[in-house]
């Protein structure tokens, strides 16, 4: 598989617009902390005393799933013959985009077989370390790792259709590196269609082996942002929504036949969550959304608000404030930036933001950063004295994030009672907020 990079730099600055600056977002983006030096120094001698063995050194586990389920997973290649593909000269080319599904099911590993992480876990490390600069070796132990997924395991059948959540992953990221989130999700009666956006995602191989690669030009330009996101990735969403209303109309396949397309939400990482908003400002299909550290690119948000109930996931408590403290000029020099354009998209993702928290639910991880809303900081750290300490503060942050989500989306979606959105009962090291025109009644109470 060959992958074609963009330079580090320009990616950091993707990833810069589309967080919300929180903490050291651009420098943790793919978990990179302790210094990128320590980690690289720490993989060489292991790799110099054993390079057969040293992706083996730390197993990544995923926590037992919680919800009633277990979980079953498939891979879709769907094409949208009525939009052209924007990102290549080819007239006749047209959008394809690759799709993940998780949905409950009642099979088990001894009938089917767990998905592991990645197919191709070398060439996919030596893609991650093309932009990271992290030794491919550190991610192996986690793209070599075994999901709980079971290969297209049968859904499990209920006289009540499940929920359909659509899930949008941040820039240049990959739409199956969120399972930290959609197996349990999918654990809890809720079936997950994870989209990646094609040419916006680290790499996309499609079913014949055409390898598509990440393509980063303008993507430091707030403007060339707010288009992408409306005339691609929303659309993108909007065909998968038409694309299941066909599918499950025909009641051919067995996921179709229970999707409950009356209920659906949209969760998304970084310029994936600013997606959701969007969706939601165009497509009354999707009845709630979860922003997860992400800013805000598209069109503006009405003074009325996004037209449903929304979240705001951020990392740490003081985002805002730590934003609003930035200085345009130290950080345009530390990161090798236009001082104009550090300027430009400041103020774009602070008044954008502050925006949309009055109609959102603001949900705060004092121990998250910007990688945290991904599976990426599950990489080991050979160079970390308690690493095993850090990984189980980690799990302890993804457990907030998917209670949340879940209680979020079991209450708009399903129609459960909440207990964490009021904000009375507290989770450690998680501070709730609720804007002046939060959307509170489920969906279907409406």
């Amino acid at each position: 598989m060959e992958v074609k990079l963009i330079g580090k730099r320009k990616f950091l600055v993707a990833i810069m617009l589309c967080s919300l600056f929180i903490g050291n977002s651009v420098i943790n983006a793919f978990g990179s902390s302790p210094s990128q030096q320590e980690q690289q120094s720490a993989v060489a001698t292991q790799q110099s005393k054993d390079p057969t063995t040293s992706s083996k050194q730390t197993a990544v586990t995923f926590p037992a799933l919680k919800g009633p389920y277990k979980v079953g997973t498939e891979r879709f290649h769907w094409v949208d013959k009525s939009r052209p593909e924007t990102f290549t000269a080819n007239k006749s080319d047209h959008r394809e985009l690759m799709i993940q599904v998780w949905y409950p099911t009642n099979a088990s590993s001894a009938s089917h077989k767990r998905e592991p992480y990645a197919t191709d876990p070398t060439s996919l490390a030596k893609a991650y370390e093309g932009y990271s600069k992290i030794p491919a070796a550190q991610f192996l132990p986690l793209l070599s790792s075994t999901t709980h997924s079971l290969i297209k395991a049968p859904i499990a059948e209920s006289n009540q259709k499940y929920p359909v959540l659509i899930l949008s992953h941040g820039l240049g990221m990959l739409n199956d590196a969120y399972r930290f989130i959609a197996e349990p999700l999918a654990s809890q009666g809720y079936i997950v269609v994870s989209v990646q956006h094609t040419y916006n995602s680290l790499v996309t191989t499609f079913p014949n082996g055409k390898v598509v690669n990440f393509n980063g030009a303008n993507s430091d330009s707030t403007s060339y942002l707010d288009r992408l996101i409306t005339k691609v990735w929303v659309k993108d969403i909007q065909f998968v929504l038409d694309h299941l209303e066909q599918l499950s109309e025909k009641k051919s396949y067995h996921i179709w036949k229970q999707a409950d397309l009356s209920r659906v939400g949209m969760l998304g990482h970084s310029f994936g969550g600013a997606t959701a908003a969007q969706v939601m400002l165009q497509d009354e299909r999707v009845k709630a959304g979860i922003n997860m550290d992400g800013g805000f690119f598209g069109k503006l948000i009405p003074e009325t608000g996004i037209p449903g109930p929304f979240m705001l996931m951020n990392a740490g408590y003081d985002g805002l404030k730590n934003v609003e403290s930035i200085d345009p000029k130290q950080a345009a020099q530390a990161q090798g930036l236009d001082e104009k354009k550090i300027t430009e998209m400041l103020k774009h993702v602070i008044s954008r933001y502050k925006q949309a928290v009055r109609s959102s639910y603001s949900v705060s991880f004092r121990h998250a950063d910007h990688s945290t809303f991904s599976d990426t900081p599950l990489i080991p750290y050979p160079s970390a004295p308690n690493d095993a300490a850090r990984l189980q503060a980690l799990y302890r942050t993804h457990s907030s994030i998917n209670a949340y989500s879940l209680d979020f989306f079991d209450y708009f979606l399903k129609g459960k009672p909440s207990k964490l959105l009021n904000g009375k009962n507290k989770i450690e090291d998680v501070k709730v907020e609720i804007g002046e025109h939060v959307k509170t009644k489920p969906a279907s109470s409406k």
